[in-house]
């Protein structure tokens, strides 16, 4: 029942990648840290690392951020 009230309310992380230089995390709650190298965010469910170089966050809205730059790997670690 939680996984459908969660989907109801839209609260299920969404994570797209554009080539090696943009990812847009969805759901984002909040940044917890940010540097040049690397990005962490926690949304609803998980918490995401998105390495790289000369990284930066762009457009932090209720819809999300873009985390713009030359991406190595985005890490995602489940919150639970």
């Amino acid at each position: 029942m939680a996984g459908k009230i969660k989907r109801f309310i839209n609260m299920d992380t969404q994570i797209q990648i554009t080539g090696d230089h943009e990812v847009l995390v969805e759901c984002c709650k909040k940044i917890l840290e940010y540097n040049d190298i690397m990005v962490k965010v926690r949304t609803w469910d998980m918490t995401i690392q998105i390495w790289g170089t000369n990284l930066s966050v762009n457009d932090f809205s209720s819809r999300g951020i873009y985390v713009c730059g030359k991406i190595q790997s985005v890490e995602l670690t489940g919150n639970g």
